[in-house]
Formats: structure tokens, sequence, C-alpha cells
């Protein structure tokens, strides 16, 4: 241990790189998790004044992994009430019906289009939130409304699933919503999932419920959370975990390529400790522990950092929709515990190779071994390099032969196998490459430096080139690949819409029945509904059309049923004859729109496909079709995007540490070579351009390995996703995003190469 320290002391430039990584992967995953740990599920605000909590019962799991709940009918909602509230201790029983609406300022809608959808309330169940009033008097009849920020007498403009209407403010809240008479509330809603209990009788509530209800208490009720609001949950969480996995992903490979160039620049300081006596097992123990030591150093510096991130990544977060809004991050010690852990692993299992391969030198071997790279290949790195790019265009050939519905994933997996077999088999074509980039500057004295330099020192060239060849790759991959099927998406969709023009929804979550009914076009209702076949009971998305009757299912069912049974928003049942099948999604069924509007009054349409001139109603947008869809696979491919520029922009700085550390180390490692070069007649600036110029030069073998392997993968791609669509799709190149990546490693490859000799001259 003692010598290890010594060793980190005394050469810590040496270590660095991995000293960064490790600090850098530390921090990910401390503010990563940090920030997991904190977004866990709480009580709605509108229900955290009530200790005991009945939810309908549940009806199981749905295929997307959330519970499935069924509602109570209005009569069911009363006699649970009722039952509830001849229990001893339980001073109320308050159901809390819940609707679409939004405020109109100016004629359009605001707010949050999602949590709109059940902003609307009953007046008694405010006090299940602890609202209270601040001024007027509650709400009574139709068009009475308490709302907080508003005084009593002003008249606000609101949208509703029925149309645009005008209600008077008699009464100012202290809490969030629109709440309006009990009366009211229980037409506009569809049916009622919670009844708040104001006593805290959990014990003889349950007994009351039995089996028309869930009993919730205490932290139970954070299930009560919307599931909007949890999805989103978990979307960050996605994105939290993709941060975590790729951030250790790529701190192992930084390690790995720190400690295996910093062992073939130690061969000789190696084989003097053979030679004086030391074993091989010593030998791997001293690389091992001064890993060790260099990462505790970086993970005592990354846990702070992660832990300082994470409050100032929340807004950023709650912005683009990754987390919901008031989210506020906590202290959690054991997030940051384990990301000081991860840290040490990580560098132990990058350093293991590289520690093995040391372990191993002869002494002879090794103070016999010149700066000349004799061997730049081995011969798993052959065997490996071989086989994933005999893998990558074995898949390629085969990729049109291959189902449609398996070329794209064919194409990717071909990609990642190829970039693999180039980083592999890079110092082979580094040679032939550097040949033909140098050829014109053969005569000059630096070109000629630049080349010989490039091809005797074929190993820091290609450490120098792998990452960039696997950050440029990657981004060009992955964006290209994102715009491709989207731009492919928009096509398909846009075919499917007979319509030039579309009305859409204008900062609403649908377009209600008022915009709908002076439209001159077709239009579809979408509900919920819960149908049971053959004894099981699943959640299905229910579209309204007119003319339809029975139920229409989808066509690859198993086995179409005769009838199905079901059960409608508000709760009510109805046994519906199978008249037919669609050729949608199986999870979607479709039903008469009498249907939808009678037993769901929050039904939307999502669009109307319009046959004649247009007329403006509220919340509502006239698009082309071609428009209407592409805002439809933008804000579809917003959150991909988002997921897109983090785990590039986590690659491309983990790219730039790689090249800079491998280019800081090769560099003070090669001040006799330049010093030499200074004794034969040539200046700072000499060196400068010499170092320089290998730098791009290894930066520019990288970027082109990537680019041309991602255009391969990327042609692959579009191709596949032409034989599905039977039509031309337009490629789409990333070229502004793969520039971007190229640029930022080459500044950081000159910086890095350039700042050794600067430093050096100036002593």
């Amino acid at each position: 241990m003692s010598l290890a320290w010594t060793m980190v002391r005394h050469r810590f430039a040496a270590f660095a790189g991995t000293f960064v990584a490790v600090a850098l992967a530390v921090a990910v995953v401390a503010g990563a998790t940090t920030l997991w740990a904190s977004s866990r599920p709480e009580v709605p605000a509108r229900l955290a004044a009530a200790p005991v909590v009945v939810h309908s019962p549940s009806v199981g799991e749905g295929r997307d992994g959330y519970p499935q709940y069924r509602s109570w009918t209005a009569a069911e909602t009363r006699s649970l009430a009722e039952r509830l509230e001849a229990v001893p201790g339980v001073r109320a029983a308050i159901p809390d019906p819940a609707f679409y609406v939004q405020r109109l300022v100016g004629g359009r809608a605001t707010g949050d289009p999602t949590a709109s959808l059940t902003d609307g309330h009953s007046w008694s169940s405010a006090t299940l939130g602890g609202y209270r009033l601040t001024a007027g008097t509650p709400p009574r009849r139709s068009g009475e409304v308490a709302l907080a920020g508003v005084a009593p007498g002003t008249r606000i403009d609101v949208l509703t699933a029925k149309g645009p209407a005008t209600w008077r403010v008699t009464a100012t809240t202290d809490g969030p919503g629109f709440y309006v008479a009990d009366e009211v509330a229980a037409t506009m809603a569809a049916g009622v999932r919670v009844i708040g209990v104001q006593g805290d009788v959990a014990g003889a509530v349950e007994a009351a419920v039995g089996a028309d209800g869930v009993v919730l208490t205490g932290d139970a009720r954070n299930r009560l959370e919307d599931e909007s609001v949890t999805r989103i949950r978990w979307i960050g969480a996605q994105l939290l975990i993709a941060m975590v996995a790729i951030g250790g992903f790529v701190a192992v490979f930084v390690v790995a390529s720190t400690c295996a160039l910093s062992a073939a620049q130690r061969r000789r300081e190696i084989g003097l400790l053979r030679a004086v006596g030391a074993t091989p097992g010593q030998v791997l123990r001293l690389m091992y522990v001064e890993t060790l030591v260099v990462a505790v150093l970086g993970g005592a510096v990354g846990v702070p950092l992660g832990a300082l991130a994470a409050p100032l990544l929340a807004p950023p977060l709650v912005a683009a929709g990754l987390e919901p809004a008031g989210f506020t991050v906590t202290t959690q010690p054991a997030a940051l515990a384990a990301a000081f852990v991860v840290g040490v692993v990580v560098a132990i299992a990058g350093t293991g190779v590289a520690a093995r391969r040391s372990s191993r030198i002869p002494a002879l071997d090794a103070l016999r071994d010149a700066a000349i790279d004799r061997r730049a290949m081995t011969v798993p790195r052959w065997i490996a390099g071989v086989l994933a790019a005999a893998g990558g265009g074995a898949l390629l050939v085969v990729l049109p032969a291959l189902p449609l519905t398996t070329q794209t994933t064919a194409a990717l997996g071909a990609a990642m196998l190829l970039l693999v077999a180039a980083a592999l088999l890079a110092p082979v074509v580094i040679v032939p490459l550097v040949r033909v980039v140098t050829r014109p500057w053969r005569g000059a004295a630096v070109g000629m430096l630049v080349r010989e330099g490039t091809r005797t020192g074929v190993r820091r060239v290609a450490s120098t080139a792998a990452p960039v060849l696997l950050s440029v790759g990657f981004a060009a991959l992955l964006t290209g690949t994102v715009a491709t099927i989207e731009e492919a998406a928009g096509i398909d969709e846009a075919a499917k819409l007979p319509a030039a023009l579309v009305a859409a929804p204008d900062g609403t979550p649908g377009l209600s029945a008022d915009a709908v009914g002076r439209q001159p076009g077709t239009a579809e209702l979408t509900t919920e509904v819960l149908m049971t076949v053959a004894g099981s009971t699943s959640e299905y998305e229910a579209t309204g059309k007119q003319g339809v009757t029975g139920i229409l299912v989808a066509s690859d069912m198993p086995a179409t049923p005769a009838a199905v049974g079901v059960r409608f928003a508000d709760g009510t049942t109805a046994r519906l004859p199978v008249t037919g099948t669609h050729d949608g999604p199986a999870e979607t069924v479709t039903i008469s729109r009498d249907l939808v509007e009678k037993h769901d009054p929050t039904a939307l349409a999502a669009a109307v496909l319009l046959d004649g001139e247009p007329v403006p109603a509220a919340g509502m947008k006239v698009l082309p079709v071609r428009d209407y869809v592409q805002g439809r696979i933008d804000q579809e491919g917003r959150i991909i995007d988002i997921f897109l520029v983090v785990l590039v922009g986590l690659a491309v700085g983990y790219t730039g540490l790689a090249v800079a550390n491998t280019l800081l180390m090769a560099t003070a490692a090669r001040r006799s070579e330049f010093a030499a070069l200074k004794l034969a007649g040539g200046g700072r600036s000499h060196v400068v351009r010499v170092a320089s110029a290998e730098a791009l030069l290894a930066v520019a073998a990288g970027t082109v390995l990537g680019a041309a392997v991602a255009a391969a993968a990327l042609l692959g791609m579009r191709h596949a996703v032409e034989a599905e669509l039977e039509q031309h799709v337009r490629l789409v190149v990333p070229w502004a995003q793969s520039g971007a990546v190229a640029l930022a490693c080459a500044v950081v490859a000159v910086l890095a190469a350039a700042a050794p000799v600067l430093r050096s001259h100036t002593r």
C-alpha cells in the first residue's frame, strides 16, 4: 500500500485520467441516483388532508404495468358514502368526482393540458386537500365556481368537454383547482373513483367497504398519485438510469484505456520490478492498489459534486416534462454511498485487463523494449475485431432477406458490431490512412515527421482515434436513425389521413363537443372502457364513431367472441355484440359515438378531418394534414430528443476526457523525442505543429471510420423502412450534430497535445 501511494503521489499525472474519469462517473451516478431516489410517489395535494381514502376496486394490471380501476356509478357512490358515514368515528365521507376544465384567457386555453383533465372537482371535496374559503360564498348552482386568485363576483371564461362557458366566481380558495356545486360536478364527471374519509378509523372503514373498494392510509395513499404524474416520473427514471449506465460503461472504457496506455509506458519500470524479484502477483496487486487509491480520491471528489449538482438539475427536468411540477431534491445518503462504491468497482474493473497483462511482462523483454510499437495488434484483438466485422457485414448482407419487422433492429445491431470492429482494428487501418492523408505534404518537414511519428506510434494514434470513432459513430447513428424514422413516420401517417386540413387541439388535451359539432368533417371521441373477454378484464381505449353498432375488436384477437362485457367510464355495464373487427392496435376497440357521449361526459376528440370550410372554436387550430402529423411526431419525439442530447452529451464528454488523457500522457512521455527535434533545429512552433497535427490526424481517422460505419448502417436501415412502407424515404443525415462532435474532439485533442509542449518550454 505504501509503495502504491508513493507511486500515485509522485506520478499523479500518469493517473490523472483515471482520477477524472472516476470522479465524473461518481458525480453522474451520485447526482442521477439522488434525483431518482427523490422522485417518489406522493399523495395528491387535493387529498393530503384526508387521513383515510377509499379507492374504487382494481380489476388487475394493464399492459403498461399500471393498475386498472373501475369507477363507481352514481348509485354505488351514494350507497358507499352512506355506509361510511354510518361508521362510528367517521365525521364525513366525501366523494371526489374529477372532470376536465381549462380557463380561457383571450380566447386561448391556459394551464397544463394533461393536468386539466382532473382540475375540476365538487365543492365539498375541497376539504380533502385542506383548502378553505378566503372570501365569498361556496358555489351552489350551475355556472358558479370557487377558484384561487380570483375575487368573488368576477366572471371567467372556461372550456369544458361540452364547450366554452362563462362562470361566475362566488368564492376565492387557498388551493388549486376549479370547485363547482356537488350536483354539477356529478354531471360533469365520468363516475367516481375516490372517497375521502374524515376521521382516523381505518379498521372500521375497511370492514364497512369490504370488496367494494380499497382502503388506503398513511404512506399507502401515495398510490393515489395521478397516473399521468407517475408516467412522468417513470420517463424521468429511464433517463436517469440511462445516465448511470452510460456513465459507468464509458468510465470503464476510459479507465481501461488509461491503464493500458500507462502500462505500455511503464514497461521498463515494471521490468525493473520484475528484475529485482517482484513476482507477477505482486505487480498485479501493485496496479490494483494504485487504482484503488486513485478511485478513492476520485470518489471523494465525485460524491459532493453529484450531491451539489442534483438540486440544480431539478428545474430543467421539470421544464422538460421529465419530473412533475413541484419536484424537489432531498438528501439521499444511501445513493451517495452507492455511487462511491460504484466508482471503486468501475475503476477496478477497468484496470483488470491492463493489470493482468503487465503482471506477465518478462523482465528482459521489458528492459529491451524500444519506444516503437512493435506489435500494435494482439492475437485476441485480431480475433475479436475480425469476428465483429464479419458479424456486422453479414447482417448488412442478409438484411433484405429478413422479415420487415426485424430489419431496422438488425441494421442497428450491424452498426454496433461494425463500430466495435472499427475500434478494435483501428491500428490496422490507421497506417494506410495516414499515408493517403499525408501524401500531399510528404516533402515538407512537418508532414514527414507527422507521417513517420504516426506510423511508429500506431498504438498511441489508435488509442486517440478509438473513442472519437465510437462517439462520432454513435452520434451519427442514433440521431440519424431517429430523424429518418420520424421522416418515414410522417409520410406513413399523412398517407392514412384523406383530408387536406385537420382541426387539432390548441393547448388542450382534445377538442370539445362544441368545437367538433361546428366543423364540417368527421371526428371520433375517445374514452377508456373495461372489456371482459373469456373471464379476463382489461382496459381498452375506445373510439366512438357514428354508425357503429355493437363493438369492433382488433382483427388479430386470438378468438373473436360473439359478445363481450363492457364497463364504461361512468361505472355502468353492458353486454355488446361483436359486429366486426378493425386493423388497429390490439388494445383498442370501436363503439358507437352515442354510447361514448352517454357514459363519458369528459370524452374529447383527438381531431376533426375537415371536408369543408372550418369554423373558429375555442381550443382549436386548423393545420395542413402534414403539419398536423409532424406536430404529433415532434411531440412524441421530444422525450427521445432529450434522451439523445443527454446520452450523446455524456458520450462526447467522456470521449473528450479519453482523448485528452491519452494525448497528455503520450505527449508527456515523448519529451526526449521532442528535445531531439529541438536539437535538430526545430523551434517551439515546430514541435507544437507536429504534436497538434498528429492529434488532428488521429481525430480525423476516428471521424472517418465512425462516419463510414454509421453511413453504412443508416443506408441499410433506410432500405428496411422503404421496404416496409413500399415508398421512397429520405435519408436524414445529422451533419450538424456529427460535425459538432468531431469539432469538439478536435479542439480537445489539439489543446491536450499542445499543452505539455508549451508547458515544457515555459520552464
